[in-house]
């Protein structure tokens, strides 16, 4: 829903400061919404591993460590 709003006003916006051609809005309008998910995935897997390599690396036992038996 959002593309075709961003495509219309866009393309308003172009013909107020008399752009020449609208594929450039056009291909920003479809493609901006897929990146965006892509880069969050990225951003989330990222943070995920990091997290994970963070545990891997701590003691396994740490609340034991310490304390007499």
């Amino acid at each position: 829903m959002t593309v075709p709003l961003v495509l219309a006003m866009g393309l308003g916006v172009g013909n107020a400061v008399d752009a020449i051609e609208g594929f450039g809005i056009l291909s920003m309008a479809s493609i901006c919404p897929i990146i965006s998910v892509m880069l969050t995935g990225l951003w989330i897997r990222w943070k995920v591993n990091r997290k994970q390599r963070y545990y891997d690396q701590a003691p396994k036992h740490a609340s034991t460590q310490g304390k007499p038996a």
